[in-house]
């Protein structure tokens, strides 16, 4: 009877020996991961063309355990990403966000984007999605130079025109850096200047605030500038001209402080007609006793062309055909042009200035 119950005792207690010393096993923790937030840009920015490359960054995600993340950004045209413009890949930011560059979009579109974080092991679902506008883009084209073109020979201080710049996207106001140089290079100018844009019109104009030198090739450019973006245009055309000597009109005009010719010089050389009496520079009286300031622009022009050559009917003709106006009007049986104030008469072979004496 001893030896039976020895021998349940010995069974059981190998049993549960055995049972007791067995470890159970022990489960690796399951990591977790969550999704990114979108920061930035804000949902629904409008971004100008020029703010681009845009960056896009995230708050990182939420994981358990130790494993590298890396995030999936992508860029569509559609909300629901089913046409795709850009798809990056980067690993998680050191500093509690993520973000990414990208390339450049095109303009005047709205975009979607959002961003998903991994692990080796596990993939989370995409976050929120947040859209942007990226703005036009803005072009500003090269002027074009309207007078003097190359060849041209001007006075001292000619009037420069050019046609404005034309503009593609959200301009803001237009100036033009204008140059004058002895070189084409334009380093040093001889004289440059910022002038803006003539408003309402298809041209700007300027005469430059300084006397250029006489006998030399010069050039001059300008250069478009969009002030609110900050575009600028390409270099206009470089023509060349030469500043003449002065005649004797251009002396006159340049003591009254008028440019006697605005748009460009006739080339025909001076020195060819005589200046009589009554053109020194004096306010008058005409016959109504209306004062006036003696010689007029007009009446230095035509004495300017009689002095290059031409005779009375061509200077008139000349003055109209090249966007001059004028009222002279040429009596040939006195040999005489008539203004409203005087006349101008050729007497012993000069060109002499006389008031009239009526209507």
């Amino acid at each position: 009877m001893r030896s039976c119950t020895l021998g349940f005792v010995v069974f059981f207690a190998t049993l549960f020996g055995a049972l007791g010393c067995r470890s159970s096993p022990v489960l690796a923790p399951v990591a977790s991961i969550g999704m990114p937030s979108p920061v930035l840009p804000a949902n629904g920015a409008q971004i100008s063309n020029l703010s681009q490359p845009v960056t896009l960054t995230v708050q990182n995600a939420a994981t358990s355990g130790a494993t590298a993340v890396t995030y999936t950004f992508e860029v569509a045209t559609d909300a629901a990403f089913a046409n795709k413009v850009q798809v990056k890949n980067v690993a998680e930011g050191t500093n509690g966000q993520t973000s990414v560059r990208l390339d450049t979009l095109l303009g005047a579109k709205q975009y979607f984007w959002h961003a998903q974080a991994a692990t080796s092991a596990t993939t989370a679902a995409f976050g929120s999605v947040y859209g942007f506008t990226i703005g036009e883009v803005i072009s500003i084209g090269a002027p074009v130079p309207i007078s003097p073109l190359t060849g041209a020979a001007t006075t001292d201080r000619p009037q420069f025109s050019w046609i404005n710049s034309a503009k593609a996207g959200p301009t803001g106001v237009i100036t033009y850096r204008f140059e004058i140089a002895d070189n084409l290079a334009f380093s040093p100018p001889l004289f440059a200047v910022t002038v803006a844009e003539a408003a309402n019109q298809s041209q700007t104009s300027l005469v430059p605030g300084t006397t250029l030198p006489t006998g030399r090739t010069l050039y001059w450019h300008v250069t478009g500038l969009d002030t609110t973006s900050g575009v600028s245009s390409a270099s206009s055309p470089v023509p060349s001209f030469i500043v003449a000597n002065p005649t004797a009109a251009g002396l006159i005009a340049a003591q009254q402080g008028v440019v006697l010719w605005p748009a460009g010089a006739p080339t025909n050389a001076a020195g060819r007609a005589t200046m009589g009496v009554g053109w020194e520079v004096a306010n008058r009286a005409d016959f109504l006793g209306n004062r006036f300031l003696s010689p007029t622009l007009d009446e230095l022009r035509i004495f300017d062309l009689l002095d290059r050559g031409f005779d009375p009917d061509g200077a008139i003709a000349w003055l109209r055909s090249n966007g001059y106006s004028t009222v002279a009007v040429y009596y040939p049986s006195v040999a005489a042009i008539g203004f409203p104030q005087q006349y101008m008469a050729l007497i012993n072979g000069a060109w002499e200035l006389v008031l009239r004496v009526g209507a």
